[in-house]
Formats: C-alpha cells, sequence, structure tokens
C-alpha cells in the first residue's frame, strides 16, 4: 500500500512537472510570435496605423557607411543659408552609421519650435523603431514661422525656406550616411504648407511627403512639381486654424480643393477606396495614379488643429488617438522612393 501511494505520488509530480513546463513554452512561444507580428512600440496599438514598418538591421554584414561619425539620439546644429544661421534638430536611431537610412524632414507650425514638435509628436520613437534619419528644421523670424506661400496679407515668412531645405537635404546627403533616393518632408500647420511648398519646387529632391492639419497658401509662381508626387493628408474637419474648407478671407486652400490639384497632377483615376475606417477616423485611397504613385487622406470626423496620437495641447481643438500619425506617416513615406 505505501509503495503504491508513493507511485501515484511521483506520477502526479511528474504530470505537474511536464504541465508547467508546457505552459511555459506555450507563453514563451506567444511572445515570439507576437514581437515578430508587431515590431511595435510599447503601448500602441497593434493596426495598419499604429504599428512602425522597420527596415533595420541592427547586425549588418559589414558597414557601408563611410561618412563621419555622428552621435546617436539628438542634437541641434547649424548651416549658414540666405544669409542666416539655420538651426535644426538631428534625430539619429541606434542603428544609425551601419547603412544608408532615409532621412524625414518634420516642419513645425506658426509660432512653433523644432524642439516642441519633436517632444509633442514623438516620432523619434519611430525613427529609432524603424531605422531612419530625423530632423526637426527650425523657422526664423519673431514668432518663428515659414515662407510657406503668399496669403491674403503677403508671404507667410520672410526667409527663403526653399533654399534653405535644398541646402539642408544637401548637407545631409554629404555628411550623414542618407539614402538619397529616400528622402521625405512632413510639418504640420504652416509647416505642412511649407512641406506642399517643397513638394511643388523641389519634387527632384524628394520621394513623397506629408501633410497634418496643413495650413496651404498659393504657391508664387504656381505649384510646378516635376513628376509625379506620393501624397498623404491628414486632417480633422473640426479644425478652426486651418479649416476643413478653407478660409478665402486669408488666402487659405480647402483640403478638397488641395486633393483634386494632386490627384490631377498625379494623373489619378477617380475611383478611391477606403483602407481605414475605425470610430473618428476614415482614410482613403486613390492607388491608380502615374508611376505608381498613390494619394491618402485621412479624414477626423471631429479632430481639431492637432496631430493625432501626440500630446494633447489645450486651445487648438479635440486629439485623435485612433491612430498615431507620425506612425502613419513613416508607413505612407517608406514605401516610396525615386
Amino acid at each position: 500500500m505505501h509503495d503504491s501511494n508513493h507511485q501515484s505520488s511521483h506520477i502526479n509530480r511528474r504530470f505537474v512537472a511536464l504541465t508547467g513546463i508546457g505552459a511555459s513554452l506555450i507563453i514563451i512561444l506567444g511572445i515570439i510570435v507576437f514581437n515578430a507580428r508587431a515590431g511595435a512600440i510599447p503601448g500602441m496599438r497593434l493596426s495598419s496605423t499604429n504599428s512602425v514598418k522597420s527596415a533595420i538591421n541592427l547586425t549588418p554584414i559589414h558597414n557601408v557607411c563611410h561618412t563621419p561619425s555622428h552621435k546617436i539620439g539628438d542634437e541641434t546644429l547649424s548651416i549658414h543659408s540666405g544669409g542666416l544661421s539655420r538651426t535644426f534638430i538631428v534625430h539619429l536611431a541606434p542603428s544609425y552609421g551601419y547603412q544608408p537610412q532615409a532621412l524625414v524632414m518634420n516642419y513645425h507650425g506658426y509660432q512653433n519650435t523644432a524642439l516642441r514638435t519633436a517632444q509633442r509628436t514623438h516620432m523619434g520613437v519611430v525613427a529609432d523603431r524603424a531605422g531612419f534619419i530625423l530632423v526637426f528644421p527650425q523657422g526664423v523670424g519673431n514668432p518663428p514661422s515659414w515662407n510657406a506661400g503668399v496669403g491674403a496679407y503677403g508671404p507667410t515668412g520672410d526667409a527663403n525656406d526653399v533654399q534653405f531645405t535644398s541646402e539642408l537635404i544637401s548637407y545631409f546627403e554629404h555628411n550623414y550616411c542618407v539614402d538619397v533616393h529616400r528622402v521625405y518632408v512632413t510639418g504640420y500647420s504652416l509647416g505642412g504648407g511649407m512641406a506642399y511648398r517643397i513638394a511643388c519646387t523641389l519634387s527632384n529632391q524628394i520621394a513623397a511627403f506629408a501633410t497634418v492639419a496643413g495650413a496651404f497658401y498659393r504657391i508664387p509662381g504656381g505649384c510646378n512639381p516635376s513628376r509625379p508626387i506620393p501624397v498623404l493628408e491628414i486632417h480633422g474637419q473640426a479644425d478652426q486654424f486651418a479649416p476643413y474648407d478653407g478660409n478665402a478671407y486669408v488666402g487659405m486652400t480647402a483640403v478638397q480643393t488641395y486633393l483634386n490639384f494632386w490627384l490631377a497632377h498625379d494623373q489619378c483615376k477617380p475611383a478611391n477606396k477606403v483602407i481605414f475606417q475605425k470610430a473618428d477616423v476614415t482614410a482613403l485611397e486613390w492607388s491608380q495614379c502615374a508611376h505608381g504613385t498613390v494619394i491618402q487622406h485621412y479624414r477626423i470626423s471631429d479632430g481639431g488643429h492637432v496631430w493625432p496620437g501626440s500630446n494633447p495641447t489645450l486651445g487648438i481643438g479635440y486629439n485623435s488617438y485612433t491612430i498615431d500619425a507620425s506612425v502613419v506617416i513613416w508607413n505612407f513615406l517608406s514605401q516610396f522612393s525615386n
């Protein structure tokens, strides 16, 4: 009777141990699968608009970069352009320095700064995960502005910001390990208008561009890109500072008018499709355009003058967290090269 009880106890202990090992293996396997699927930033929901497309290799076979070494993380630098000292913040991902990386330039809004934009948008987190060079140029003037176009009261800025951008791109291409075929611009508010002007005037230097709550003004001499160019536009329909329907009083273009220009320029067929719809966000895509060009528009039904997913800011309207604009922008831009 004693031997029988001892044998039964031994079998029970073996069963419990094997069960524990099996459960542990299941948990480990689940973690591996989750990480492989997601490549996600902690705290972000897994979806096509909030998971980051990654193209980095942290253990490359060999180093193909021959430019000077640079500090990983944030650094404030300056160049001379148009007789002015122009500053900017550059953010380098931990993976920088082994192989050429895409370059993304992000213009701040009117009365804003490069530093606040870097802090609010958290785009550096996306750069670290995906592996691209991120630059926040600083506008000049008091308050800081961009020469993004001409409104009802004249130019929106005094400096030659097109020249500054062209020289800044050249500076990075000569001094950093940049993939010259994957240079992109984006911006918020008047910074979005600046990104628009760059697409109109320096389309030979960028592969694609994106705008968030863009304030679009008339471009001196017109918008004349040398080729079809991919466009992403994100805008809140309740935006009171860069109204969705425009503001004729100050010479600001409506979002639909802006999109119509690019649809015509990129020779897109009228048909579009809904690529994302959740809560207050609907995303449309025109994919049948010349030379593989794509146009996307994310419409936030109750969105204010905001960068979706960013830190909340008082006085500019409701901020949606259905999408993270920084992630959406990178996932769009990273598809294209020139």
